[in-house]
C-alpha cells in the first residue's frame, strides 16, 4: 500500500543524504559554503530578539526588542550547523537571523549567556530549503548540458528569504545621497524611505527604518557638515599668506 503522505515539513539528515546520494562530508561542504541551510526543531525555547546597530567595523551593539518563544523548525547559522554535523554536537548561543537582526538564546541567569545544545540526529532540512536546493542543482545540470545559464543559479536565494527589500532600500538611499544630497534631517530621510517602502509588498515599522539609517546619517552627514568648515578655513588662510611682505 502506497503512503498517503505526499510531502513533509522537514527531512532528517540521513534521509536527505540518501535522497541526494551524497555523503555526510559532502553535505557538510554545502553547509559551510552557505549553499544549504540546516535547521533544528525546537519546542517553546525562549529567545531574545532585536537588531544590531553598527557604528563601524569594530564598534557595534545590540538593541534588544523583547523575548519570545520559538516552536517549530528554526534555521541555524552555517558554522553552528557545520560543527553539529561534523562533530556530533554543538552548543549554540543564537539562531540564524535576517540582515542585522539577531535571535539569541535567552539566559536563565543574568550573569551567563543562554546556551542551546544541538545534536547531529536533530538536524533537519526544511521542505522549502530542500526544494530550493534541488531546483538550484537542476539548473546547474541544465547549464552543464547547455540548456540553461549558470547565472540563473547564482540568483537563487539561499536560506531564509528576506522579509523586506533591504538591498533595493540601500540602493535608493545611495541614489538620494549622491544625486539629491542629504535631506535636512534624519527624520526627513526616514519619512522619505517610509514613502518608498509604501510601494513595496511589505513595509517595516518606522523604528526599524530609523535604526537602519542612523549609523549612515551620523557618519555621512557628519563628514558633510565638517567639509565646508575646513574648506572655508583654508580659503580664509590663503589671502593672509599672500599679504605677507616678501622676505619674511
Amino acid at each position: 500500500m502506497s503512503s498517503l503522505i505526499v510531502r513533509k515539513p522537514h527531512y532528517g539528515i540521513e534521509e536527505v543524504c540518501r535522497r541526494w546520494e551524497i555523503s555526510g562530508a559532502d553535505l557538510a561542504g554545502f553547509v559551510i559554503e552557505r549553499e544549504l541551510t540546516l535547521s533544528v526543531v525546537v519546542a517553546g525555547i525562549t529567545v531574545e530578539v532585536g537588531s544590531i546597530e553598527y557604528f563601524d567595523e569594530r564598534d557595534w551593539h545590540r538593541i534588544p526588542e523583547g523575548r519570545r518563544h520559538l516552536t517549530g523548525a528554526v534555521d541555524l547559522r552555517h558554522w553552528d550547523a557545520w560543527h553539529a554535523l561534523t562533530e556530533g554536537t554543538r552548543s549554540i548561543r543564537g539562531f540564524l537571523a535576517e540582515g542585522d537582526r539577531y535571535v539569541d538564546v535567552a539566559s536563565q541567569d543574568d550573569d551567563e549567556d543562554g546556551v542551546y545544545v544541538v545534536t547531529r540526529d536533530r538536524l533537519i532540512v526544511r521542505r522549502g530549503e530542500l526544494e530550493r536546493f534541488e531546483a538550484a542543482q537542476a539548473q546547474l545540470q541544465a547549464a552543464a548540458n547547455g540548456a540553461g545559464a549558470p547565472a540563473e543559479v547564482a540568483a537563487a536565494p539561499r536560506g531564509p528569504v528576506p522579509q523586506y527589500e533591504w538591498d533595493a532600500f540601500w540602493r535608493e538611499v545611495a541614489r538620494i545621497m549622491l544625486f539629491e544630497g542629504p535631506p535636512e534631517s534624519l527624520a526627513a530621510l526616514v519619512r522619505r524611505m517610509e514613502a518608498w517602502f509604501a510601494g513595496r509588498p511589505k513595509q517595516p515599522d518606522t523604528s526599524t527604518i530609523k535604526k537602519k539609517l542612523s549609523p549612515l546619517w551620523r557618519m555621512v552627514v557628519g563628514e558633510a557638515e565638517r567639509g565646508p568648515v575646513v574648506a572655508q578655513a583654508a580659503a580664509c588662510a590663503r589671502p593672509a599668506e599672500k599679504a605677507r611682505p616678501a622676505g619674511r
